[in-house]
């Protein structure tokens, strides 16, 4: 026979005071492992609640917290403002101080004229190396055709 103990969302509404299902109150009544894992709880938040630290213990902790931050009691909040607004200005200035290339300008009507003399020459020349061209489409010895 297998004993199914409470899970834990069962345990803490158990904690939280909020009313259990009938089978959940039963077992947690007549079950001792549950009981000491509840009471077990409750003791560690009785003793976590335990009273205030006295003065020297609150100035020890106080004290190792900023030197363990790397502060002392006052700040001087304006560096960090002036920080703040440093890096706003260089992460402003980034995209002007990038340099650009500067495409050359083309003059259209020029590259037509370069092309249209290219093709009048051979078509097959402008697309393709003369040992392409030869594998490709070899030229006809009894006709006497070029490339």
């Amino acid at each position: 026979m297998t004993i199914r103990h409470l899970r834990d969302e069962e345990l803490d509404l158990a904690l939280a005071g909020e009313t259990l299902p009938v089978e959940t109150a039963e077992h947690l009544a007549a079950c001792v492992a549950c009981r000491r894992r509840r009471d077990a709880f409750l003791a560690a938040v009785d003793g976590a609640m335990g009273a205030d630290p006295d003065e020297a213990a609150r100035r020890r902790v106080r004290e190792g917290a900023l030197a363990a931050w790397g502060g002392t009691g006052r700040r001087r909040h304006w560096v960090r403002w002036v920080a703040a607004a440093a890096a706003v200005v260089v992460l402003g200035l980034l995209p002007l101080l990038r340099s650009r290339p500067v495409a050359p300008r083309l003059n259209p009507d020029a590259v037509l004229v370069e092309v249209d003399a290219v093709l009048a020459q051979d078509p097959l020349s402008a697309l393709a190396s003369e040992d392409v061209i030869n594998t490709v489409a070899p030229a006809s010895v009894e006709a006497g055709e070029g490339s």
